[in-house]
């Protein structure tokens, strides 16, 4: 098929752009040290000098690569759409586009010269411009039947906020097999890599609003749950395509000079061999270890694709690990642990998001900054000591250094040991602010059976919460057996587990105390460091007690966990715990009232509103052990007093 005159003078253009580009090399010792910023920031020609002091940061760390995002469409910030085939997908006017455009192209040139050889972006798929998908409704949307899906689907806040028609809002779940929707991504990219030369490739996010749907399943209108509509092997068909256009694209604008890859989320990996160029020129972004919480274990799926030929990056956050972020928490120890498995395994890089800002943070943090420190020297497999920390951070908190990082590496002992009790929270959770208080269900106890297998790189050395019960259940001499072989193994027990968190916590707290007391009086950030480590040590009373709740639970014979198991039956074990569970569960909302006071008006870089909980997983337990928790709980006043006294210092 010949190409239309358009695309011909289109393609002349871009190489006379690519032209100009500076010339690129490997990455320094054949890694990707990726760096993560703010894609609109760096297109703001208000926030240049902040970009400025960002870039001197990343290249003193040891990065080579930036990757600009999250975008959710990026070429509507760059493509003056005024004169193509869809005119009615302009965002933004003519001189902002333009703008746009000059301030991402000097900020680029600045970093190049600087010494970073790729820029790439971090954009999502699929998604459109709210003007254009509301100006073709009828070719994005015939006949209403995306309506009830958008509504209810995965990021429907998206789409309900795009109703409002604020500029700049989008609509997810476009369909790649919609002939519209596919040649305005493709001819979009093309300019935008035209306009954008300094930009080297993608490393995009095939995630949930990229599921291809079944559009006879919307149109019958039955389904009851959204998920129901997902074609996955339609999904798969259309990821092969997709891959294979954005390395056409870059074949042909950037001459082979480029970098291409995938966050990992819902890739099936078997059918990466359908791709039609060779998988040494395609990498994926692996999310897990380091992200969601701390843990120092890469993923084993990883592996599997490394074997492959497909270059992994490891994906991570640290100082804004989801959890237990936004709680402050370093050590300097689990970070190079973190970074020197992923090198020595020999995987080609990493994507490091801790210079990109969350909720009312700000960039000259000094947690942050020691952060980016440590994960910087860790780069280069230089480790971060105890004594340098110290002096680090002695600039900002003089002789109140040295506690302020006993705590800090307390909180971190505490929830590496929550998280081994978790696994299945682990896959599948967040951490305090996406999920809140009053969030907690027995299933996360378990091995999700749904994640890839390989799940005890997170349970690493912890006995499990069912394990034990079963240990126990089965007569003393058994038990005192089993006990003997743990420890023969190196393995230590939820209760033992229960110990450690709570004297970690408490000794933080002290920590955070002594930190303040000896810190000069405008130290900054002292008061949320404090409030951190409190808010910690009344999270990890709650997280124990739910954990007491679950150990009794499954003695006395409970199945039911919320998830995986939904028998409601108690088998007979022999033992009668019911009043233990009773008092768990008490304690847990006890705790969880008072987390819940203190993070509204405490919480650390990121305060928000959180409704109170109905406890209805906490009830449901309690009802199958033949107990009950009335409603109405309120929070204990005395005991908040005391909290609030002790942030403040006034105790």
């Amino acid at each position: 098929m010949k190409e239309p005159l358009s695309m011909i003078i289109l393609l002349v253009f871009i190489c006379l752009c690519v032209q100009t580009a500076p010339a690129q090399t490997n990455p320094t010792n054949g890694r990707y040290n990726i760096a993560a910023v703010s894609g609109t920031d760096w297109c703001d020609e208000k926030k240049i000098t902040e970009v400025d002091k960002d870039i001197d940061r990343i290249i003193a760390a040891g990065f080579n690569t930036i990757s600009l995002g999250t975008f959710k469409f990026m070429p509507m910030y760059f493509v003056d759409y005024s004169g193509t085939k869809f005119p009615d997908a302009q965002v933004f006017d003519r001189k902002k586009i333009a703008q746009h455009v000059n301030t991402l192209r000097r900020n680029m040139q600045r970093a190049k010269s600087k010494g970073i050889r790729y820029i790439i972006s971090r954009s999502y798929s699929h998604y459109i411009p709210y003007v254009f998908w509301k100006s073709r409704e009828q070719v994005f949307n015939p006949g209403g039947i995306y309506t009830r899906y958008l509504e209810n689907a995965h990021q429907n806040d998206l789409y309900k906020s795009a109703l409002t028609g604020k500029k700049g809002e989008v609509v997810g779940h476009q369909q790649w097999t919609n002939p519209i929707y596919r040649e305005y991504f493709i001819t979009s990219t093309y300019q935008m890599m035209a306009v954008l030369p300094e930009l080297d490739g993608f490393l995009n996010a095939y995630a949930e609003a990229a599921w291809t749907l079944d559009e006879s399943k919307l149109k019958a209108d039955q389904w009851k749950n959204w998920k129901d509509c997902i074609d996955y092997d339609a999904t798969n068909e259309n990821f092969v395509d997709y891959v294979n256009t954005l390395h056409k694209i870059l074949d042909e604008t950037r001459h082979g000079r480029s970098f291409l890859g995938i966050r990992d989320w819902y890739i099936d990996a078997k059918i990466l061999s359908r791709l039609s160029f060779p998988l040494n020129e395609f990498y994926i972004a692996v999310k897990y270890g380091g992200y969601d919480q701390p843990v120092a274990n890469y993923a084993p799926w990883a592996d599997s694709l490394k074997a492959k030929g497909i270059g992994v990056i490891h994906d991570m956050l640290v100082y804004d690990a989801e959890h237990p972020h936004p709680l402050y928490w370093y050590s300097n120890s689990f970070i190079f642990d973190m970074i020197g498995n992923i090198f020595k395994a020999g995987y080609p890089g990493i994507q490091y998001q801790d210079f990109q800002i969350k909720g009312d943070d700000d960039a000259d943090n000094p947690v942050r900054l020691l952060t980016q420190f440590t994960v910087g020297k860790a780069l280069k497999n230089d480790k971060v000591e105890w004594d340098d920390a110290v002096q680090f951070l002695k600039k900002y908190y003089g002789n109140g250094a040295e506690p302020l990082l006993k705590s800090l590496e307390l909180v971190t002992k505490a929830q590496i040991e929550n998280i081994k009790l978790k696994p299945a929270w682990f896959w599948q959770g967040d951490g305090l602010t996406p999920g809140g208080p009053g969030t907690e269900r027995y299933w996360m106890f378990m091995d999700n059976p749904d994640a890839p297998p390989g799940m005890s790189f997170i349970r690493q050395d912890m006995v499990s919460v069912k394990e034990y019960a079963d240990a126990l259940t089965g007569g003393k001499e058994h038990f005192e057996k089993v006990l003997a072989r743990w420890k023969a193994q190196k393995r230590h027990t939820p209760v033992e587990a229960m110990q450690m968190m709570s004297n970690y916590a408490n000794e933080a707290v002290t920590a955070a105390q002594e930190a303040r007391t000896l810190a000069p009086g405008n130290a900054p950030h002292i008061q949320e460091l404090v409030a951190s480590a409190v808010i910690h040590q009344q999270l990890v009373n709650r997280d124990n007690a739910f954990l007491q709740s679950a150990l009794a639970y499954y003695t006395s014979g409970g199945q039911f966990d919320g998830k995986y198991n939904n028998d409601q039956r108690l088998l007979p074990t022999g033992f009668d715990q019911k009043e233990e569970c009773k008092s768990g569960l008490e304690k847990e909302i006890y705790y969880d009232l008072l987390v819940r006071e203190l993070c509204l008006k405490y919480m650390p870089r990121r305060r928000a509103v959180r409704g109170t909980k109905p406890y209805e997983f906490t009830r449901r337990i309690a009802s199958i052990v033949g107990q009950e928790i009335p409603a109405g709980e309120t929070v204990d006043k005395a005991a908040l007093k005391g909290l609030v006294d002790m942030i403040e210092g006034r105790k």
